[in-house]
């Protein structure tokens, strides 16, 4: 709006344009420019495809021989590796050997991420923090089990593989201090490290032409999100952390760790096939009529008594059927995060066409409050209602 108002030029720069951007190209609503290689003509790395699900007895710790070894023989050369892993803390939960229970935040529905080296179980959505149980909270029982992995413990298992090796954690924790972000980077960027180890921060516009391996210890874990745009998420995440492979004049190898190997976002990783990806996404969502060929209205309920919660979206389901029966609803369903801070939480999706603009949504969501207000038994002090347009998931 602003460029429009001052007749200027707006830039948007990305080397994984999204399908929003990409569509607008096709209406001729901007224009693509394509920088087709890369700086100081540096070649693009070799990307190889670790299927976990062949690998169960090759390992070393979470990582695959094949990218232990890479690893190992960078550091040989005296050159750096980054290991991405898109999960905090030193384990993913804590599991009671004995009952099976897992502990969960009072505050939400999510379970408690164990950090070993404050030896605290946080969630990471509402900030409850307590430390580590001695003993089950179900049963009493003293057998805890550390499930899964997080960045600290990756940490852990990368300092035991490269006892030699100097390594630095990069994530929110590692970065919550003033100042530290900007330390972490100027230290690996003057080889006072060897290793990298971080969330998709690591991903992030960094550039260490030193930096010959990438390794992703777990692809996966971003399909695990329940959202229309969850595959493209992780082709831009997997493109972007493999651009920090061989940026310099030395050749560059990333390895992609993963139980999903045909996954379509990982094969065009592996190709560098940005194109070939969004031709396959762009297909996928007109089928479904997902953006950017629909608006996408997120309406999303809370209050703290939850029946009340599931009553309001189900009436407001009602009321958008009456009202709008020829768009598509999806839900009501609980939310991704059902419980938060003493609040439930349910969602409704609505998709109205492209072609309706902010005043025709903006009326269209009058008469639908109107009606919602006037059908529903609770008021806006029992159940609020948020409303969000053009939503990203």
């Amino acid at each position: 709006m602003r460029a429009s108002e001052n007749n200027a030029i707006v830039l948007m720069g990305s080397a994984t344009p999204s399908m929003q951007a990409l569509n607008m190209v096709k209406q001729q609503k901007a224009k693509l420019l394509s920088l087709d290689k890369r700086h100081a003509d540096a070649t693009l790395p070799d990307v190889q495809i670790i299927d976990l699900t062949q690998y169960k007895g090759a390992m070393q710790g979470s990582m695959s021989v094949a990218l232990f070894n890479a690893v190992k023989e960078s550091l040989d050369r005296g050159e750096q590796a980054i290991l991405l892993f898109n999960r905090r803390g030193f384990a993913n939960y804590v599991q009671c050997e004995t009952c099976g229970h897992i502990p969960k935040s009072p505050e939400s529905s999510v379970s408690l991420t164990y950090h070993k080296r404050s030896n605290m179980l946080m969630c990471h959505y509402s900030g409850y923090a307590r430390k580590l149980d001695k003993n089950c909270e179900m049963c009493g029982s003293d057998k805890l089990m550390i499930q899964g992995s997080g960045t600290q413990k990756i940490e852990e298992e990368v300092a035991e593989l490269f006892p030699e090796a100097r390594i630095l954690r990069f994530d929110k924790d590692s970065t919550s201090k003033k100042g530290a972000h900007e330390r972490i980077l100027s230290s690996f960027g003057k080889k006072e490290a060897d290793i990298l180890v971080g969330t998709q921060l690591v991903s992030k516009g960094l550039d260490f032409p030193e930096v010959t391996t990438v390794g992703v210890i777990d692809a996966d874990t971003e399909q695990a999100f329940p959202s229309f745009n969850a595959s493209e998420r992780l082709f831009q995440l997997l493109s972007q952390v493999a651009g920090r492979s061989g940026r310099g004049a030395k050749k560059g190898k990333v390895f992609i760790q993963t139980r999903q190997a045909d996954n379509p976002a990982i094969r065009f990783t592996k190709m560098h096939d940005h194109q070939g990806f969004a031709k396959q996404e762009m297909k996928y969502r007109e089928e479904l009529i997902y953006p950017p060929f629909s608006r996408l209205v997120q309406f999303i309920f809370k209050g703290k008594e939850e029946h009340k919660v599931i009553h309001s979206a189900r009436m407001m389901e009602r009321v958008l059927h009456q009202l709008l029966p020829e768009n598509r609803i999806l839900g009501p369903s609980a939310g991704v995060i059902s419980w938060l801070n003493g609040m439930y939480f349910w969602e409704l999706y609505l998709k109205i066409e492209t072609d309706k603009g902010a005043n025709f949504i903006e009326k269209v969501l009058d008469t639908i409050m109107l009606h919602y207000d006037t059908s529903n038994s609770y008021s806006s002090a029992n159940v609020r209602v948020n409303i969000n347009v053009d939503a990203q998931r």
